[in-house]
């Protein structure tokens, strides 16, 4: 079974309204593709935005690992993965967390 795993840690400054994120995602033994995320708390839209790019950077690396699958979970379940795992990290001061998808 194909798990996509996403893993977060908080980088820059700590204390910023401006949070700052560096994310992977990678499928079973597949190298991870890297992003980073910057967005204010405060602006919905900016946080939007980086799920947005989280769900595209998700979708390109199920498609490398997994062509057959790439199609197959949401957008919003994509994001969903991406935001909890941010939330997970946010008061971590730098440390990874990780969550998993079941493909």
């Amino acid at each position: 079974m194909l798990e996509l795993q996403c893993t977060a840690r908080r980088i820059g400054d700590y204390e910023s309204r401006t949070e700052e994120y560096e994310l992977s995602f990678a499928v079973n033994d597949a190298p991870p593709n890297v992003l980073r995320v910057k967005y204010q708390a405060a602006r919905a839209y900016e946080i939007n935005a980086a799920l947005d790019a989280c769900a595209e950077t998700a979708r390109a690396a199920i498609a490398e690992a997994a062509p057959d699958l790439a199609a197959r979970p949401t957008d919003e379940s994509l994001a969903q993965l991406a935001w909890k795992t941010l939330q997970s990290a946010k008061y971590e001061e730098g440390a990874s967390k990780s969550r998993a998808l079941t493909l």
